[in-house]
């Protein structure tokens, strides 16, 4: 029996061989489609999956205002000390710094540049359970300025030496070597080479000083049960309230509560987030991490349009099959005449269509397997592939993909009568058909909507690319300091003799800095209230002439300036997102109090993009680096504007200046401001390109799959088409026939895509505080797309169809 069900299935695929191949490369393309949207998921899914105990480790999400969606995962340093002795759920706790460090070290009297460096607290393996190869198992860290090194970095830094005991110098300051570590077996979201127990100083100083303003480190905590982070998240707002609002208020008089509202501290509060929770975070603000979250929007575009794409190749399947089976008509009748079930019918057709879904696994596999290569560049990721551990899975997929594609067209055929197949009636019954044709009609929505989708995504990529940002960073360098550890707090003149010796320079056109960084992430924010509006506004303190070098206008008012004794004392620029919450109409020459300052409004600056165009404007607060000390401190970066001709001979000459005034030990390093900013586009670039792969798969197979059903369809009506044609039917009468149906469910999908393409592209935008207006542009571009490519292939069957030979099939009649 087997052996007969083999001759039919090769017999029927080399009879159709074209739509065969069609068939097997639909599903091969639909289900790579999807094994490489789910690696990559799965990839991302897998962060922290060594970690024991992910569940019970917590980074702390600080939100300052509800409002404004103000938050940092960051925490003052005597807050984890203030937890321990009031809280018993926290089993232990301990700060790292958010992000890794990277730069230049000495080893054994030899600078190496290194990456991947982590500051924390000594009781970092207790959060985190590397585990310890070489060193002190129980307790890693046992004194001040200490490093464990990870086993794969061994090597690089002290090639076959024991590091056991050895020292590195990082910053001025000498670490010893205390053991070895082994990195994470899996993928993890803290995965340093090195980590420094640095912060323990910094943590005994705050501690000490009663320091609670300084947000620089996350704090983790690791609880005795997950259940218990809602208690932990008050005792933490009781810490704030005790231990930071109570003595302010009442050194001012004032009650804690008036004290709060006066500066916009209302709606502080306290978030608790996993670590098992926090690659997958959409918001990067909460993420405490130094890997930092995954691309969540383009993991779940990947994986809805890969399920759609392989949809649409069953879809094809099931409706090429359906109209094949009308063509194998006589062969059922045959078949039922000589004795064949409905069971062994409907199995048969299941063998069928197991055998070409198996050839379209194994297909798929090659696909994904040349595939990666290319996929692991675009994606940023492993994509680690081993079909072994995907056979349970691949089994599933065939016993569904078989049961789906092979369910329709079994019930139909088994369905025929006898008589009604041996007549050769079949093809005009009316089974099956309003099937056939919803299916294509889904085939038509799908691809109307990816074409709508690329369309709209594509039209927000060029905005955000063409956007003004309300600054001009043409040629203009960010040149770190990198500072040597005892001249950090002489960055303001520091700066200042550079800049002088830098404005001598041929090439120069102007040179200033501020305390932030154009397109970088550094962010500083201060509270306050303005007649009951409260206000987190970020602190910019700046050299006089920053705007003039980036081109910032000001909307109304003065730039700060030299010539303005008070601007250096208490004169301060807002910008308008600013002005807006504080709810003023005519602000210049209007005071409020500020970091226990009263400050004068001189100027308002109109509003630019700081930090990338998925968020929206920030509150701005911008002052002369003279204003108060310790502003100027926090420069990292002067910011150059060069002559784009003879620049590689500028930057020359500038580090040389550089190099002269003996500030670093680092390498000079720069980065242009413009590619700078770029790089907050990267993430929807990448979506784009997604989209636009995903686009042309689908609308390909939607395409292939029209053809084929056309073909199929047209061909089974050639005998009437003769018969037309002898009764004097014209060509254009013939066509106008055979396409009106097609043409009929191109429209209905067009009409249906209509509306879910507007609410979940509209959904998409929502992300981006800057973003188009969808239009009816990309409707009618779709629209005209979807219509003229249905046309060309239908009408190229059809036409095809009306150039028979008449007598060859009407030759018996």
């Amino acid at each position: 029996m087997l052996k007969n069900w083999l001759k039919i299935y090769w017999y029927n695929a080399k009879r159709n061989k074209f739509y065969f191949l069609l068939n097997v490369l639909g599903l091969a393309i639909g289900l790579s489609a999807v094994i490489i949207s789910y690696l990559y998921y799965a990839e991302e899914k897998s962060y922290d999956k060594w970690h024991p105990y992910s569940d019970r480790v917590f980074s702390i999400e600080t939100k300052f205002s509800v409002a404004d969606n103000d938050s940092w995962a960051t925490l003052s340093y005597p807050y984890g000390a203030a937890l321990m002795d009031i809280s018993d759920e926290v089993e232990d706790y301990a700060y790292s710094d958010g992000y890794y460090q990277g730069g230049m070290l000495s080893v054994n009297g030899k600078y190496k540049s290194f990456e991947r460096a982590c500051y924390s607290q000594s009781d970092f393996f207790k959060i985190f359970p590397f585990e310890i190869l070489n060193g002190n198992k129980q307790k890693p860290f046992d004194g001040p300025d200490q490093v464990l090194i990870k086993d794969t970095y061994v090597e690089y830094l002290f090639n076959d030496k024991d590091p056991i005991g050895q020292t590195i110098e990082l910053w001025g300051k000498v670490f010893t070597v205390k053991g070895i570590y082994k990195g994470a077996e899996t993928l993890s979201s803290m995965d340093p080479n090195m980590v420094f127990n640095n912060l323990d100083e910094r943590v005994k100083e705050a501690i000490a000083s009663n320091g609670w303003g300084n947000y620089s480190s996350a704090l983790w905590l690791k609880l005795k049960t997950p259940e218990s982070k809602g208690i932990v998240e008050k005792q933490l707002l009781d810490i704030y309230n005790e231990k930071v609002i109570a003595p302010v208020a009442k050194s001012r008089g004032i009650s804690a509560a008036e004290f709060k509202k006066e500066n916009g501290y209302e709606d502080l509060t306290f978030y608790l987030h996993s670590l098992s929770t926090q690659r997958l975070m959409k918001e990067a603000y909460k993420n405490a991490t130094p890997e930092g979250i995954a691309n969540v929007n383009r993991i779940y575009i990947a994986l809805g349009l890969s399920v759609m794409i392989m949809l649409l190749s069953v879809f094809n399947y099931i409706n090429i099959t359906t109209v094949q089976v009308m063509n194998r008509g006589k062969e059922v009748g045959m078949r039922k005449t000589l004795g064949a079930s409905r069971g062994g019918m409907m199995i048969q057709n299941y063998f069928e269509s197991g055998l070409t879904v198996l050839i379209s696994i194994i297909i798929s596999f090659v696909i994904v397997e040349y595939s990666l290569p290319s996929l692991r560049v675009f994606f940023k990721a492993k994509l680690l592939f081993n079909i072994l551990e995907y056979i349970p899975q691949v089994l599933l997929f065939l016993v569904m993909v078989v049961f789906l594609v092979g369910t329709i067209p079994a019930l139909y055929i088994s369905s025929f009568r006898t008589i009604e197949v041996l007549k050769g009636t079949v093809k005009r019954s009316k089974k099956g058909i309003w099937f056939k044709n919803t299916l294509l009609t889904v085939q038509f929505v799908v691809a109307c909507f990816f074409i709508i989708g690329s369309l709209i995504v594509n039209q927000q990529v060029n905005y955000m690319l063409n956007k003004d940002l309300g600054y001009k960073a043409d040629q203009i360098v960010g040149v770190s300091y990198n500072l040597k550890k005892d001249l950090r707090k002489n960055t303001l003149p520091i700066y200042q003799r550079l800049k002088e010796d830098i404005l001598k320079i041929n090439g120069v056109e102007g040179a200033s800095a501020w305390s932030l960084a154009m397109g970088g992430k550094s962010y500083a924010s201060v509270g306050y209230s303005y007649q009951g509006n409260q206000i987190q506004a970020g602190v910019a303190a700046m050299d006089y002439d920053f705007f003039d070098l980036f081109d910032i206008k000001l909307k109304e008012g003065r730039a700060l300036s030299r010539e303005f004794a008070s601007d250096s004392i208490n004169n301060v620029l807002l910008n308008e997102k600013a002005i807006s919450m504080m709810g003023l109409k005519d602000p210049i020459g209007k005071s409020f109090d500020w970091n226990e300052n009263k400050v004068t409004i001189v100027g308002v600056v109109k509003d630019f993009n700081l930090f990338g165009l998925n968020e929206d404007y920030r509150p701005m607060i911008f002052l002369s680096l003279d204003l108060e000390e310790g502003w100027g401190s926090n420069m990292s970066e002067m910011s150059i504007k060069i002559n784009a001709e003879n620049a590689k001979e500028t930057m020359d000459a500038i580090e040389q200046v550089w190099k002269k005034h003996d500030i670093s030990d680092l390498p000079f390093t720069y980065e242009f401001v413009d590619k700078r900013f770029a790089k907050s586009f990267d993430k929807t670039i990448q979506e784009r390109n997604v989209f636009m792969v995903l686009n042309g798969l689908v609308v390909f197979i939607a395409l292939f799959g029209l053809f084929s059903l056309a073909s199929f369809s047209i061909n089974s009506r050639l005998k009437e088409v003769a018969i037309r044609k002898v009764l004097g039917a014209s060509a254009e009468s013939l066509i106008k026939q055979l396409t009106a149906q097609y043409i009929i469910y191109c429209l209905l999908g067009f009409g249906l895509a209509v509306f879910p393409s507007y609410y979940f592209l509209n959904k998409w935008l929502s992300d981006y505080a800057f973003r188009i207006e969808i239009g009816v542009l990309p409707f009618i571009i779709c629209f005209l797309i979807i219509v003229v490519l249905t046309l060309l292939i239908v009408f190229s069957r059809a036409y095809k169809a009306t150039k028979i030979n008449v007598l060859k099939y009407i030759k018996y009649e």
